[in-house]
Formats: structure tokens, sequence, C-alpha cells
């Protein structure tokens, strides 16, 4: 998982205040052995090939979870740690970005301190919704969140920023969308036109429909490009595959205007 790149960015840092510590004639805080032992991991010990060509992964597991408890702690011990750089800083200094032309966070589904990591590190935020009135609330509130969480952020930093005269905080992304997925025409166009009028350009006017395709190709544990078209109806298979490549084709869209 990405904890241990999380944890190496902390003790860094501590390290660096310790070095301060010690100037001062104070006594440095002492790393712990997963501190102490993730000084010693580079994003390339974490990448994982996959049986695709040039398409590689950093696993999540259920015990990832366990950041969201540690993380706070740390940033109570060293309040002048900035969580929010941790993800973006460790994989600059990996070169990990020059090896690959995009880079995915698959961001749990809330506002916790692994997502404020892939977020501030994205350059892009992609938001997967269904045309249901509790996703479109959830997500109305998950974008306010978000506003009032980096906007907080923002104050905080540069409150101090301005203090000592240096640059301001600001956060931005090159596009934020948010993209329909699980689409019925025939139920759900009406509601779906209600969330492109509240949330305007932010909502993607790609619908993804619901396809049978999904399910029957994980029944195989497969992925929809790796199906094979004869295991399944024509008509299924056609409809399947031609939405999913309409997404990708917005979103190739979309990535290639940011580049």
């Amino acid at each position: 998982t990405i904890f241990p790149l999380l944890a190496r960015h902390y003790a860094a840092h501590v390290q660096h205040e310790n070095r301060r510590r010690q100037d001062r004639g104070e006594a440095p805080v002492p790393l712990d052995e997963t501190l102490s032992e993730s000084l010693g991991i580079k994003a390339q010990d974490l990448v994982q090939k996959t049986h695709w060509p040039n398409i590689d992964l950093i696993g999540a597991q259920l015990n990832l979870y366990w950041a969201e408890f540690q993380i706070p702690v740390w940033r109570m011990a060293e309040r002048s740690w900035k969580l929010w750089d941790a993800l973006s800083d460790v994989l600059a200094q990996d070169n990990i970005l020059d090896n690959y032309d995009i880079v995915f966070f698959d961001t749990p589904p809330a506002l916790g301190y692994l997502t404020i990591n892939g977020l501030a590190a994205a350059d892009i935020l992609l938001v997967p919704l269904g045309a249901s009135f509790l996703e479109f609330d959830s997500t109305g509130r998950f974008f306010d969140m978000l506003h009032s969480t980096f906007g907080s952020i923002e104050e905080a930093e540069n409150m101090a920023a301005r203090a000592l005269g240096r640059g301001e905080l600001s956060f931005q992304w090159d596009a934020v969308r948010a993209v329909v997925t699980r689409y019925d025409g025939t139920q759900q166009a009406e509601l779906a036109a209600l969330m492109q009028a509240y949330l305007g350009p932010v909502l993607s006017p790609h619908r993804q429909d619901f396809t049978a395709l999904i399910g029957q190709a994980g029944e195989q544990v497969q992925g929809i490009y790796e199906a094979d078209y004869r295991d399944f109806n024509r008509e299924t298979y056609v409809r399947g595959r031609e939405t999913f490549d309409a997404t990708y084709a917005a979103f190739k869209q979309l990535l290639i205007g940011s580049w």
C-alpha cells in the first residue's frame, strides 16, 4: 500500500525537525520501528507488475484504513508536517511520475486523510456517481466538503505564509468532472437532466449506460476489455463496449485538454 510512503514523508520531516531541536539544545523526538523502516522504502519497491502490459499498480488492503487513525496522531505530534504534500512529494522524489503517462489515484469514497493526499497530488478530479437522488445528494455534499476542507487548509497555511512573507498556498485542479455511471435512459433521464442543470459543466454530458456486460465479465473475473466477445450475447457485448469506449473517449479528451 502507499502507507509506507506517507510514513517516510513524516519520518523525514521528524528528522529535519530533530536537527533543529538539537541546534536549540532540545531532545530529539524518537522514531518508532515503523517510521525507521519506512525511510528505506521507495515507491518503486511498492509497484507491482500486472498481466496487462505497461500497467502497474500499488495495491490497497483493508488495513490501509488504519492510516486514517495514524495520520492525525502524527499531525498532532508535528503540527508543521504538511500531510497534504506527502504523496506528491515522495512520488516526485522517487521520479516515479517520469515512468508513466498517467497515474490514477483510486481514493475511498470519503474525504479522509488518504483522500486528501490523493486529491492534493492530482491534476484531474474525476467523480463517478449514479443517477439517483441519494448519490446526487451525497456528491453535492462531497463537493461542499471538498471546498471547505481545502479552503480551511489554505486559510491556516496562508495566515502563516503572509506573516513570514512567503508565497501563499492554493489548491487547484486542471479539470473537475463528475460522470454519471450505471445510467438507465428509460428511467433516469429526468433526474440526469436535473443533475446536469445543477452541476453544469462539472457534470460530463456523457452518460455511461448500465450494461449487463459488467456483471457477466465480473463473474469470469475479467475486465470489460479482457472479455471474449464469443462468451456473450452479441448485442450485449456491442452495447457494453460502446458505452465504455465513449466514457474513455470523453476522459481522453479531458486529459489531452489539460496537457
